[in-house]
């Protein structure tokens, strides 16, 4: 018997392990999540608040699985808004997260930088990695609110950009190869905080994120909003909350 255990203790351990490796977590994870929030492998739960104001989190430090972070506030509108580059866009998660706690119901953001050694053969850098919490949350949460938007927050230098409209722009904002109504509305509306406010494809032909793993997941035309921000408006944001609200205004107005 006793020799039974100890030859049966490491296969069931080298079994476990080896099921634990092959786990990744999916979309159909996160829409079951929505309704009932629990840990998911790495991804540990925490529950804070209370009646109309609770928040859940899913956090995930270590970069396994590429690590991030998600939060769910089930009390706001559907809006997403996903921080991929947290470390290299500074100001970014600072901004996203003053967006999540006014208006929108769901915010994912990196844990690791972008350019950090991934575990596995996907890269770390959330605007290109196809698994893990992100693309899942993005497609669970596209599932549950077909027509929500996808708001997804980066920073660029104005000194490295190609164009004259470049250089000058505080807001770049793209739906991808072509955009509708809602990004012009959006755009009139941040055009209060700058007038250098340009839509890809139309004034501006840099930085249109095209080729953002989010425009092959599935999503339905000009769902994803990708928003790029220059230092100094960053900078604005963070340190004027006159600013930062009516940015938070325009992207809730839009949605």
């Amino acid at each position: 018997m006793k020799i039974y255990s100890l030859i049966a203790l490491p296969i069931l351990l080298c079994s476990m392990s080896s099921g634990a490796s092959i786990h990744q977590i999916d979309w159909q994870d996160i829409q079951k999540w929505f309704s009932q929030p629990v840990s998911l492998g790495p991804w540990k739960h925490q529950q804070t608040g209370a009646n109309s104001d609770i928040l859940h989190s899913l956090i995930n430090p270590s970069p396994r699985y590429g690590g991030g972070v998600l939060l769910f506030r089930p009390s706001n509108k559907p809006c997403f808004v996903s921080v991929p580059h947290q470390f290299h866009d500074k100001y970014t998660l600072t901004i996203g997260r003053a967006l999540f706690d006014t208006h929108c119901n769901v915010l994912v953001h990196n844990t690791h930088h972008r350019h950090s050694e991934s575990l596995d053969s996907s890269p770390m850098d959330y605007s290109k990695r196809a698994d893990g919490l992100h693309v899942a949350a993005v497609k669970a949460f596209h599932k549950a609110y077909p027509n929500g938007l996808i708001f997804q927050l980066h920073g660029f230098n104005s000194k490295k950009r190609k164009t004259p409209q470049g250089k000058k722009a505080d807001f770049i904002l793209s739906q991808g190869r072509s955009y509708n109504a809602k990004l012009a509305k959006l755009q009139s509306c941040l055009m209060t905080l700058s007038q250098h406010t340009y839509i890809y494809q139309k004034e501006v032909f840099e930085l249109g994120g095209t080729k953002n793993v989010l425009h092959k997941v599935g999503l339905a035309p000009h769902r994803f909003i990708h928003i790029e921000i220059s230092k100094p408006m960053r900078k604005r944001l963070k340190s004027h909350p006159v600013s930062m609200e009516q940015f938070n205004l325009c992207l809730s107005y839009s949605a």
